[in-house]
């Protein structure tokens, strides 16, 4: 299955549909169904800025899950920041202000979380063979093999 790596919270802002639209500097011909991994990292400053100035219910910092996958969505369309839905909100962006001109809008629908599956990311859009990732042994199982 084709993937796309996130930081958080981005990643389980999407998964949980909080999100619909995450801008890039690039495009894709891709649509359908993509799995949504958590990169290792954290953006700080969006992390507390959701928590304490929104009424989305995010889990605390150490509740989040890094370095898996943790949801699913279907990728509908990749567009300039002007010609997304006008039924798209600002909150519904993950870059709700400021979005450059030369982006591109992802929009993700249907979207719905997993329990972690943890796998190894990559930049632009990857393939995961999802058989492997479930039968995989957990992380602190994997530290003994």
């Amino acid at each position: 299955m084709h993937a796309l790596s996130f930081k958080q919270p981005i990643a389980w802002l999407i998964a949980n549909g909080f999100v619909q639209v995450d801008d890039r500097s690039w495009d894709t011909d891709y649509r359908g169904p993509i799995l949504i991994h958590a990169s290792k990292g954290l953006y700080e400053d969006y992390y507390r800025f959701i928590k304490h100035h929104t009424d989305i219910p995010i889990p605390d910092q150490d509740q989040l899950h890094y370095g898996g996958i943790v949801g699913i969505a279907t990728l509908v369309l990749c567009c300039k920041p002007h010609q997304l839905p006008a039924s798209i909100t600002p909150a519904q962006r993950a870059l709700f202000a400021n979005v450059p001109h030369t982006h591109v809008g992802f929009l993700f629908e249907q979207a719905r979380p997993f329990t972690i599956m943890p796998c190894a990311g990559k930049l632009g859009i990857f393939e995961v063979n999802l058989d492997q990732v479930r039968t995989a042994p957990t992380a602190p199982q994997a530290t003994l093999f």
